[in-house]
């Protein structure tokens, strides 16, 4: 066994430990101005009484302006537009205006990210052969920041809303990418089924979207945390209403499994080890199937 030291292992997380407060939005719903079967006013309407603290508008290949309905809400409204023509479904965010569909999604993505906005990977487990975004594409695709871990409407729909698998394949090949949940609510039945929580200096989009740029965020569908800290190899996390929590490795290995709503875990001191895991990331399981995704800890072996 080879033993390791803190100058040669790094655990890098992406969250905050002071000068943040938790914010909560979706990224990911429609209107009458696609297929969406309410108004925007409707819509900003519905979050607004589930007291969101942000919401992107994110229309199918159509852009809707923020600042249009800004005057209409006290949540802060993200520019968000679902690329959805000619591939696999992109969420295109913090760009203010719509982004040409290309059956080159990496054409789209490059796009996106040099018009200054950020890219998502939308539902890859979506239809009935649970492959709307093909694995090999996902590995493939350069410059997107994350993917749908939780697609609240595959609920009603062929395929999984769960999206797990996906992250891990491609967390366990080198890919740095966030885990995202959203509704992508057609209909009001859809709105709070999935949100992301962001760790965010002020309420405004800027600091909104730069926290989701950084990982500092957690995708829920009804699990709440509190915090997250490192201390060398130790790991802990509070929530207020997981009833297990769970810490995973490589390709989506269990190694360490604890009840209640906190938990800590110590990593091995073991360097060959650590090198293959490559990262940490945390599932938290609530009440009634509820859970929570924690964006993935870096295992930064020198």
């Amino acid at each position: 066994m080879i033993h390791a030291s803190m100058s040669q292992i790094k655990l890098l997380s992406p969250y905050l430990t002071e000068g943040y407060t938790w914010l909560k939005g979706n990224l990911h719903t429609h209107t009458t101005f696609s297929d969406g079967t309410h108004t925007a006013e409707e819509v900003i309407a519905n979050y607004e009484q589930c007291g969101y603290d942000f919401l992107g508008i994110s229309d199918h290949d159509v852009f809707t302006a923020p600042h249009d309905y800004q005057h209409m809400t006290q949540m802060v409204l993200i520019p968000v537009v679902e690329v959805t023509s000619l591939g696999p479904h992109i969420q295109q965010i913090g760009v203010h205006q719509r982004v040409e569909p290309d059956t080159d999604r990496q054409a789209v993505v490059d796009r996106i990210n040099s018009d200054g906005g950020f890219a998502v990977m939308n539902h890859p487990n979506w239809e009935w052969h649970f492959n709307h975004f093909p694995q090999e594409m996902m590995s493939d695709l350069q410059g997107a920041i994350g993917l749908e871990v939780y697609n609240g409407v595959i609920e009603r729909l062929d395929g999984s809303a769960l999206a797990s698998d996906r992250w891990d394949r491609l967390l366990s090949v080198g890919r740095q990418l966030w885990g995202f949940a959203n509704d992508d609510a057609h209909y009001p039945t859809d709105v709070g089924v999935a949100w992301n929580v962001v760790q965010s200096p002020a309420r405004s989009a800027d600091d909104i979207m730069s926290a989701l740029r950084q990982g500092q965020f957690y995708a829920s569908t009804g699990v709440m945390v509190k915090s997250v800290e490192i201390d060398g190899l130790c790991i802990r996390i509070e929530t207020e209403n997981a009833q297990r929590i769970r810490f995973l490795t490589r390709f989506g290995t269990i190694r360490s499994s604890t009840d209640g709503a906190s938990a800590e875990w110590e990593l091995p001191d073991n360097l060959t080890q650590l090198k293959n895991w490559r990262y940490v990331r945390i599932e938290c399981y609530g009440e009634g199937g509820r859970m929570a995704w924690l964006q993935p800890i870096r295992i930064d072996v020198h």
